[in-house]
């Protein structure tokens, strides 16, 4: 819990695992930061929504951010999708 400098309690925003990933069939490589629920780590391969319709897309894990503060997130969090699942292959 955060308390204000004038005597109140500020909301605990919480903290996230935030995971950046490069989709496999994206040729510009270009990276999207999502949430996961689960433990992934670097070089792990995930499903992710992707796009306005949210098409589950196969994607390569390049970066993990754990224990992430609420308010200071990469991306919005209002505007952050969560990882579908892991991959096997």
């Amino acid at each position: 819990m955060i308390h204000s400098m004038g005597g109140g309690i500020i909301k605990d925003i919480g903290s996230y695992t935030f995971v950046k990933v490069v989709f496999d069939d994206d040729e510009s490589k270009t990276p999207y930061w999502y949430i996961s629920d689960f433990s992934v780590d670097v070089g792990n391969r995930v499903t992710a929504p992707r796009g306005k319709a949210d098409m589950p897309s196969c994607a390569t894990v390049v970066k993990v951010e754990n224990n992430v503060n609420g308010q200071v997130t990469p991306i919005p969090l209002r505007t952050a999708k969560k990882l579908i699942g892991k991959r096997l292959t």
